[in-house]
């Protein structure tokens, strides 16, 4: 079991799930995935972090804001927005400074943007970014029990 910090930031789009495909992704919703995160976090001994922001600027300011007060981090760049335009290089950065610190750090998507060629994942060469996508809110899970295993190794 470990004590970490871990900060889960969702992008746009996410706020609002209800006219995306509910029948594919079940009762997705943000307090769904919240919930479940907090719920998977807590088995562990994680304290969780969960935001959210329409604002791109805004979220990618927090996360650079928090680098140093958290050990672990989920990103959730654009979620099932199809019109977000990411900021790649902005984002490249942070991730290269939470990796330079050798903190674990997972993209999470919901849909499996391969399938749809929705949007590319952030590729950030030599860091520790994993990534997880077209799993619904479960890849969040998956995400939180890689980063748990992480921290237990450290």
């Amino acid at each position: 079991m470990s004590n970490g910090k871990l900060l889960i930031i969702n992008g746009p789009g996410l706020s609002d799930l209800s006219s995306d495909n509910v029948t594919a992704n079940e009762d997705l919703s943000l307090s769904g995935i919240e919930q479940k995160c907090i719920e998977t976090s807590g088995e562990f001994g994680l304290e969780v972090d969960f935001r959210q922001n329409d604002d791109e600027s805004e979220l990618l300011s927090g996360l650079i804001n928090d680098i140093n007060n958290f050990d672990a981090f989920i990103i959730n760049p654009a979620a099932l927005s199809k019109s977000s335009v990411i900021n790649y290089d902005a984002f490249s950065s942070a991730i290269s400074e939470i990796s330079n610190q050798s903190k674990p750090v997972i993209e999470v998507r919901i849909e499996n943007i391969f399938k749809r060629n929705v949007s590319k994942p952030l590729q950030v060469p030599e860091s520790g970014l994993g990534f997880i996508g077209g799993f619904g809110k479960y890849g969040y899970v998956l995400a939180i029990r890689s980063i748990n295993k992480k921290l237990s190794n450290q």
